[in-house]
C-alpha cells in the first residue's frame, strides 16, 4: 500500500469510527457491551486523530472540528450508569459552532 493509500485509509477509518461514536452519543440506553465497544472505539479514534494527515481530510479545520468528539464520549462514558441527556448530537454540534453564544 502506498503512503497516499495509507493516509486515505486512516481518514476513512476515522470517519467510520466517528459515525459509530455519534450513534453511541445519541443512544439513550447503554449496556455493558455497548460501553466496552465505545471505549475501544474511543481509543482508536484518539489514536487516529494523532496520526491522520489533515491534508487528506479537506483541511486542518476539519480535523479540529473532530476534536470535541472524544470529550463528549468520555463524558457520556463516565455517566453511563446514569440516565443520558436528551440533547442530540445535532444540538451539541450546533452549540459548538463559533460565534454561537450559550447562556450560563
Amino acid at each position: 500500500m502506498s503512503k497516499k493509500e495509507t493516509a486515505l485509509a486512516k481518514v476513512q477509518d476515522l470517519y467510520l469510527i466517528q459515525s459509530e461514536l455519534w450513534n453511541f452519543l445519541d443512544a439513550e440506553n447503554i449496556d455493558g457491551e455497548r460501553r466496552k465497544a465505545a471505549e475501544k472505539l474511543l481509543r482508536e479514534f484518539r489514536q487516529l486523530l494523532r496520526e491522520v494527515d489533515w491534508h487528506y481530510m479537506g483541511g486542518e479545520d476539519v480535523l479540529q472540528s473532530l476534536s470535541w468528539i472524544p470529550q463528549e464520549v468520555s463524558l457520556k462514558l463516565k455517566g453511563a450508569g446514569k440516565r443520558s441527556s436528551p440533547v442530540s448530537v445535532a444540538a451539541r454540534v450546533a452549540n459548538q459552532k463559533p460565534g454561537k453564544k450559550t447562556r450560563k
